[in-house]
């Protein structure tokens, strides 16, 4: 989430450490100006200074850093490579801010089998891993061929599962993990793909009790639910997740209002065709327009699920 253009200008050949990433960013960001941004860049910001002074963070190189937003599209595309001391390589995609305009996008999925931010997302992989083959074309001979981790919260959860699902056979064989943090699911169809069948084992899925983004369409693969220090919509903030040491701290289930939403959503828009759900979310999103939400921060699951009957109208 921290906003890394300025820094990294040209996706296939700047480089920079997280300490010295760091260094540049606090030079031209103070104090004040970061107390001053919304929550998520606010903790993102906080969050780089204490990596820049860890000895585990501080030396990691991040590359390939991309940044592609298309008001025509609907689309909001980040994402960043991140080398590790081991030879292997995070590649870690960004979601949407909490701004109803890029919540937009999360709710895009229940209509479209593809979106540009998807698209993107596995064109990004497929050109990350081809530049850790060893080969005579890779740039990055570090290894003969690096392993993958894979990774993002929100909508970048659901594009490190959809990109994973759709590289070569030779590229999934080569993926650690993929971790998604409270990102939205698929169609049905989709989680029925060979693809998606053949990196199923390797995703691992954490949601806070009070998920909303997470429960948005299909899920088949298991999920793990994480206590959260904020309550309800609030909890989609991934820095307000319980960590103990080097462990997340588990909570029983998702609570009553998150079952309750995952209900709701599933009966309204389970029995929609295409056309009828692109017409929904159109509608959904004008409602949250016209009731001046500018943020996820602002609603709650009350209000949220009185949008959706509203829209159902």
């Amino acid at each position: 989430y921290i906003q890394m253009k300025p820094y990294l200008p040209d996706e296939k050949h700047s480089k920079l450490t997280i300490g010295q990433l760091a260094k540049l960013y606090f030079s031209d960001n103070s104090e004040k100006q970061i107390e001053q941004m919304p929550n998520l860049f606010r903790h993102a910001s906080k969050l780089l200074k204490k990596m820049a002074a860890s000895e585990r963070f501080k030396d990691c190189v991040l590359k390939y850093y991309v940044y592609d937003i298309s008001e025509e599209e609907e689309s909001q595309f980040s994402a960043v490579t991140i080398e590790l001391p081991d030879n292997t390589v995070f590649v870690s995609y960004s979601g949407t801010d909490h701004s109803v305009v890029g919540w937009k996008e999360n709710f895009n999925l229940s209509y479209l089998d593809e979106t540009p931010g998807q698209t993107k997302a596995k064109n990004y992989l497929t050109y990350v891993a081809g530049r850790y083959t060893g080969g005579q074309e890779a740039v990055d001979k570090k290894a003969d061929m690096c392993n993958l981790w894979i990774g993002g919260h929100s909508k970048g959860g659901n594009l490190a599962v959809f990109a994973a699902m759709h590289v070569d056979k030779d590229v999934q064989k080569r993926i650690i993990k993929v971790f998604n943090h409270d990102g939205p699911g698929f169609n049905h169809k989709m989680i029925s793909t060979d693809g998606y069948k053949r990196v199923y084992d390797k995703i691992e899925s954490f949601l806070p009790q009070s998920s909303v983004v997470g429960i948005l369409l299909e899920h088949v693969d298991d999920y793990e639910v994480i206590k959260s220090t904020n309550s309800g919509p609030m909890q989609h903030d991934v820095f307000s997740w319980e960590i103990l040491g080097a462990h997340i701290v588990k909570a029983d289930g998702l609570d009553k209002n998150s079952v309750r939403l995952d209900r709701t959503l599933r009966n309204w828009i389970g029995g929609m065709d295409e056309a009828q759900r692109r017409q929904f979310v159109d509608v959904l999103f004008s409602i949250a327009s016209d009731s001046n939400f500018e943020n996820l921060d602002q609603m709650s699951f009350k209000q949220l699920i009185d949008m959706i009957k509203a829209a159902d109208e």
